[in-house]
């Protein structure tokens, strides 16, 4: 008898454990496709190359937006996931533009400012200290960039790259 209640006491135990433990774990927060990345549920294309508006029209067919990324905190969390993943050294889409107007940098997500210059910007690693985003007319579309150690860089939006999409629901 003693064995049995040992034994329902430790199952007792172990689904209160399990359970408690699948309160935070990403894939009870997260839809399918998405796994969670700080406070961001996140899909990283890792097979697909697309131009900016093909990977964002991607992230829409799965309830999601190209990647807001407010702070400094949410490049270094996005860095790391891609460094986990193995494919830090590619270029990413991300959800950053100035289509509407030159040198106006906004999140589609919400339509906010980016936060220019250091941190999140990248500078450039050889020759001069010119930061971005420096592409002028021709470079409307952020990316996160392997040459500036996965920082936003501006691209061509014609580009193909690997992308990245935040969850936003239906």
């Amino acid at each position: 008898m003693k064995k049995f209640i040992w034994g329902l006491l430790f199952l007792a135990a172990a689904l209160s454990a399990v359970q408690s433990q699948s309160k935070y774990c990403s894939n009870e927060k997260c839809p399918t496709f998405y796994k969670q990345v700080g406070s961001n549920c996140v899909y990283v294309s890792i097979k697909t190359k697309l131009n900016w508006q093909g990977a964002r029209e991607t992230c829409h067919s799965i309830d999601g937006e190209l990647l807001t990324l407010p702070d400094a905190n949410s490049l270094r969390e996005i860095n790391l996931h891609l460094q986990v993943l193995g494919v830090s050294k590619d270029n990413f889409w991300i959800g950053a533009n100035d289509m509407k107007r030159e040198g106006s940098w906004h999140w589609i997500k919400d339509k906010s400012d980016v936060l220019m210059g250091i941190p999140l910007w990248g500078m450039n690693p050889g020759g001069s200290p010119v930061n971005e985003p420096q592409g002028k007319e021709k470079q409307n579309c952020g990316a996160l960039d392997n040459y500036y150690g996965g920082h936003m860089n501006d691209r061509e939006c014609h580009l193909q790259y690997f992308f990245i999409c935040e969850y936003v629901g239906k």
